[in-house]
Order: structure tokens, then sequence, then C-alpha cells
């Protein structure tokens, strides 16, 4: 019961940081002038989110590693942030207002492919009792997830081949940030692999 209230109070602090990155995160993008500075700050803010959203859920279903731990929580902070990439190839130019001036939305800012990806890859780590794809597909599905709803306080979400929602509002988009690690808890406990009739935890 310590334990849990232990945890409760430590989440209940990193998924108010979380809501507060983005807030933050996303005022320093509106207020600043210098178009690289803007790029600077909406890449990091995309890769704390992705970051803090990963060491959330490892504070509950954590290695014993720690090490491993912290390796994937850079991981993730990594995905969410060169997910913007796909801009430059699109732009096919290494320049920022090139990449920032897309008369179209780049492959990575789709959501229908990387987030269907995700659902199989983690059919394919429960039938095939994958541990190990189970939880990079977790990582994936934070990264992308993360990404495409801070996005899609803009332009809306892109599900192809339907098109784009309406721009996500801004209240629905903070707390969809605060809930993204229980929504990563809901997919772990979806997809629990037993392996000889016993439930294995990551």
């Amino acid at each position: 019961m310590i334990k849990f209230l232990k945890f409760f109070n430590l989440s209940a602090i990193l998924i108010s940081l979380l809501g507060l990155t983005a807030v933050v995160g996303d005022y320093l993008v509106l207020h600043t002038n210098l178009d690289l500075f803007q790029a600077v700050f909406d890449n990091a803010t995309h890769a704390i989110i992705g970051g803090l959203t990963w060491f959330i859920f490892c504070l509950r279903y954590k290695n014993s590693n720690t090490f491993q731990n912290l390796a994937e929580v850079a991981v993730c902070a990594t995905i969410s942030s060169v997910i913007d990439l796909d801009h430059f190839v699109a732009a096919r130019s290494l320049r920022l207002e090139d990449a920032t001036n897309l008369k179209h939305r780049p492959p990575l800012h789709c959501s229908t492919f990387p987030l269907l990806t995700c659902f199989i890859l983690l059919l394919a780590s429960y039938h095939l009792e994958m541990i190990e794809l189970k939880r990079s597909t977790l990582i994936l599905f934070a990264a992308f997830f993360t990404h495409h709803v801070r996005d899609g306080t803009r332009r809306g979400l892109w599900i192809y081949p339907y098109g784009s929602t309406p721009p996500i509002p801004y209240a629905v988009y903070v707390a969809l940030i605060c809930l993204a690690p229980y929504g990563l808890f809901f997919l772990h406990d979806l997809f629990k692999i037993r392996i000889s009739g016993n439930e294995i935890q990551l």
C-alpha cells in the first residue's frame, strides 16, 4: 500500500510536469520571433514530452537494469524529436525555411501508418510471445502519439485516406498528453504476454 501511494504521488507530480512542459514549450514557440529558436524549442518540447511519457511508464513497468530504462527514455525522446526530420526530406532541402513552409504534410506526420503499425506489432508480440518487441513497440507508440497529438492542435490529425480532423482543442491536447502514460499502461495490460501459463511483466 505504501509503495502504491509513493508511486501515485510521484506519478501525479510527473504527469503535472508533463502538462506543464507542453504549455511552457508552446508558449516559448509562440513568443519567439526567430525561426531557428522556434524550431529548437518546438523540437525540444516534442523530445521532452516523449521522454517524460516513457519515464512515467518505466516507473510502473521498469526493467531490472536501470541503464536500460534510461536508455529507453533517451530513445523515446530521440524518436519524438527526429520525426520532424521528414520535413527536410519532403522539402528536399536542408534549409529551415523550406522545411517549415511545405504545402503538404510530410509522410511521418500521417497518423494512420505508424499507429496501425504499432497495433500490428503489438499483436505480433503477443502471439509470438516476444517481450522486447512489445516494449519497443510501446516506445514507438509513445513517441508518435505524443508528437502527432501536439502537432494536431494546429492542423488536426492526418488520418489517411480520410483526410485531416479539425484541429485538436488546446485543453483536449494537454489532457491527451497527460493521459498518454495511462494509455501505455492500458496497452501493456491489454497485450499481456503469457509464457507457459504465467504472466510475464516487462
